[in-house]
């Protein structure tokens, strides 16, 4: 203070905006918002080849939206599928839009994959030749005599054995009905046609998950005025819901802390100055955090701004301490006041940074957007009060006591005498109040909590799902080998237990690459069986004898069958000519490791496929057991973190103040926190990592109030109305937090709100001997 001149710290503050406006001009042009709910998921701790499984499995799921539409009868679906079809062709959203199944893929597939049909055998075939296999021929008989026979005899001259035909059919696992080459399904009460749609990109940028969110909206009310009905689920909506939840929190948490700020500013100092500066500050801090944040991480989550926005009340604090004090003593000035408040400024801000320190030490990148969010925020608002206030208050007083300040004055020398008086009983009930929270506290870590979807679109999703059971579900398994012979030995055999599952209905289906293709011992194995029970058994030829075929058709097969003995379908090749979905499954050869994924469809034992893991080269990937096992060791991590927070915070406060007095400071902190978990089991509400990190604001906020009534001295009045003026401001915050949808974001308001309360009650106890001390002397003065 003996060196500080306000025009000089001033001009440091506005060329720091500057610099800042100037960066945020650059980085605030590009795409820099994040919506997707898997970018708040850690990837840290995994290892890289479970990680990129994940990311590649996850890649079709974040694109695709699935479109039913219902009626009475498959005709009317099918005409209400048509013109939504060109609905949302026009919307321009959607890189691919397929309502009828594209035969010409299906031929090309065929064309590329017949020359090697000798060497491609389904699983069904494979056993039938092995252990009967005129059974085969019995079968084709069967076939072709059947009402399908004509479409298979157009495959029997050049595919007379019908092997390729098998195998092909053999691609889609789960068989759909056709009707005009679209997927037709039905349930009891309706019809429903088929749409599959993929977005254009997995940025899933704000303003193309509004316009999806309308176009359904919209769609739904067209197929609806036609007598229809329209089902519509995917990763995507659920998705726009919760960026839609997270934009709505922010309008609310914004305007609503932006409204209490104004009202209470305007009731307490009745002027434009003090309110113009409290949204300078604020606003400086906001605009700081958003930059330096996107600067940092390159792009923040959506999320990250609904607890920003949260960040108004707390960012207010420095600036109504700095104004509140002004009613402390008759002849204030800036100078002086600042010089009286900065150590509690500073000591403040420091509990608040150390806390949000503890928010970038969790591996969630969510959490860690927030951290820095809103230290950065803070920060820049603290320097805002520090740096330009004292110019811009100079010559400014305040020429009434606020009607504010006379409840504040009573309630801060009335309130911590009752307290003193009824010590006794009242500490006994909160003994047994905060013992009978933390016994009814329950730890949940399901990683789902993240979001809070609508009854509605969870409803929707599962009726598509049992309607459609071909989306794959979260969880798969990853299997890889030394070389490709060892990768497609080890998926072999899981898949082969898969099969033994399907048939205990444990799960629908279940698609692996080895399925489809066989390696090259596997292709040599398929084609030596063909020899031996087929063609040299002579087996084949009485069969297409039987069928009319003479004597060269006889041996031209037998030819292009000699032909084919050096033919080997590479795995390259034949992923060139398999679908994307099909496609995804390969992970690739790098460093001695080849490596696929196993996706599974509708599982219905869980604990049955986990039992698979046994398997060698097999690991188990389930995304939300993962995580949520991650958030229930950070939950452990984050108390201890919490511990050292509160001996961190204790040592320095004892160091600066002294033992005693360090400790009677963080009496308030400790009752807050104690307060606001037993508050959380009596309430039955949520307790999970993000409570603890918002105990870790607890503390920032307990130890700041009780710095301010320690360093209070004669200033009590004053400091008890800046203190309840940044209670109540937070309060709104957070309190606002605490209303939203979102379970967890409504846990982390309800834990800071809890505990900011009972920070404001407990402070003013800090001085009750000075307190009575005072009272004792006026009653001596007036015998």
């Amino acid at each position: 203070m003996n060196v500080y001149h306000p025009k000089l710290t001033a001009g440091v503050w506005l060329a720091g905006m500057l610099a800042i406006c100037i960066l945020g001009g650059q980085v605030l042009t590009r795409d820099w918002l994040e919506t997707g709910f898997l970018a708040l998921l850690p990837t840290s701790e995994q290892q890289p080849e479970i990680a990129k499984a994940t990311l590649q499995h996850n890649q079709l799921l974040n694109r695709k939206v699935i479109w039913l539409t219902g009626a009475t009868t498959s005709q009317e679906a099918i005409n209400h599928a048509q013109k939504l079809k060109q609905q949302l062709e026009q919307s321009r959203l959607f890189s691919k839009v397929v309502l009828e199944f594209p035969q010409q893929q299906y031929i090309q597939q065929y064309r590329q994959l017949f020359p090697y049909r000798y060497r491609l055998l389904d699983a069904q075939s494979q056993s039938i030749l092995a252990t009967n296999p005129e059974d085969l021929i019995k079968q084709n008989l069967e076939i072709l005599n059947s009402p399908i026979g004509q479409m298979q005899a157009a495959d029997l001259e050049r595919d007379p054995s019908l092997i390729f035909s098998r195998y092909f059919n053999a691609q889609n696992p789960i068989k759909l009905n056709l009707e005009q080459g679209i997927v037709v399904l039905s349930d009891q009460h309706r019809f429903w046609a088929l749409l599959l749609t993929d977005l254009q990109d997995e940025k899933l940028q704000l303003d193309k998950l509004e316009t999806l969110s309308s176009l359904v909206n919209s769609a739904t009310e067209q197929v609806k005025a036609v007598g229809g009905e329209l089902l519509v689920s995917g990763m995507p909506l659920f998705t726009a819901h919760g960026a839609e939840s997270a934009k709505q929190e922010i309008s609310t948490v914004g305007i609503g802390s932006s409204l209490g700020i104004i009202v209470l500013l305007w009731a307490t100092f009745r002027s434009m100055r003090p309110l113009l500066l409290s949204s300078l500050a604020i606003g400086s801090g906001l605009i700081a955090a958003l930059v330096i944040s996107v600067l940092f991480f390159g792009k923040i989550h959506i999320l990250t701004l609904v607890f920003g926005a949260s960040l108004i009340g707390v960012a207010d604090d420095y600036a109504q301490h700095f104004l509140c004090d002004s009613f402390g003593e008759k002849d204030w000035n800036p100078r002086k006041g600042l010089k009286f408040i900065l150590p509690g400024l500073s000591l403040g801000l420091a509990s608040n940074l150390l806390s949000y320190a503890g928010l970038g030490f969790s591996p969630f990148p969510g959490l860690q957007e927030v951290a820095l969010f809103s230290a950065v925020g803070l920060l820049v608002a603290w320097l805002t009060v520090v740096l330009l206030f004292p110019l811009l208050l100079t010559g400014f007083r305040f020429d009434h006591q606020p009607g504010i300040l006379k409840l504040t004055t009573y309630w801060e020398e009335h309130w911590p005498l009752w307290v003193s008086n009824n010590r006794r009983w009242l500490g006994l009930i909160l003994s047994v109040f905060v013992a009978g929270g933390l016994w009814l506290l329950t730890p949940q870590d399901d990683v789902r909590l993240l979001q809070s979807p609508p009854a509605e679109l969870l409803r929707t999703a599962d009726k598509i799902r049992q309607l459609f059971p071909m989306s794959p579900d979260n969880q798969f398994f990853l299997v890889s080998g030394k070389d490709q012979t060892e990768w497609h030995q080890n998926e072999q055999k899981l898949l082969k237990r898969l099969e033994a599952l399907k048939q205990q209905k444990a799960l629908t289906a279940y698609e692996g690459l080895s399925n489809y293709w066989p390696d090259a011992t596997q292709q040599q194995q398929n084609y030596q069986l063909l020899k031996h029970k087929l063609y040299d058994s002579g087996l084949l030829e009485r069969y297409m004898a039987d069928l009319g075929f003479d004597e060269a058709a006889v041996k031209a097969e037998y030819k292009q069958f000699a032909e084919a003995a050096s033919n080997t379908l590479t795995l390259p090749e034949w992923l060139a000519a398999a679908d994307q979905t099909k496609q995804q499954l390969w992970l690739g050869c790098d460093f001695g490791h080849c490596q696929s994924t196993v996706a599974l469809i509708g599982i219905n034992d869980i604990s049955a496929l986990t039992a698979l893991q046994d398997l060698s080269g097999v690991i188990w990937v389930d995304q939300v057991e993962s995580v949520s096992s991650l958030f229930a060791r950070y939950r452990i991590r984050a108390s201890g973190l919490l511990a050292i927070a509160f001996c961190l915070a204790s040592l320095g406060l004892g160091y600066k103040f002294g033992w005693r007095n360090g400790m009677t400071i963080m009496s308030v902190p400790v009752v807050a926190l104690a307060v606001s978990l037993a508050m959380s089991g009596w309430f039955g509400q949520l307790f999970s990592l993000f409570n603890l990190f918002a105990l870790l604001l607890v503390l920032g906020i307990g130890v700041d109030y009780g710095l301010f009534f320690f360093m209070a001295g004669d200033r009590r009045a004053s400091t008890s109305l800046g203190v309840t003026l940044s209670a109540l401001t937070t309060l709104l915050a957070f309190g606002l937090l605490a209303a939203s949808s979102t379970e967890i974001v409504h846990a982390f308001g309800f834990t800071v709100t809890a505990g900011i309360v009972t920070a404001l009650l407990c402070a003013p106890l800090i001085g009750l001997k000075d307190i009575q001390s005072s009272n004792t002397m006026e009653r001596r003065c007036q015998k």
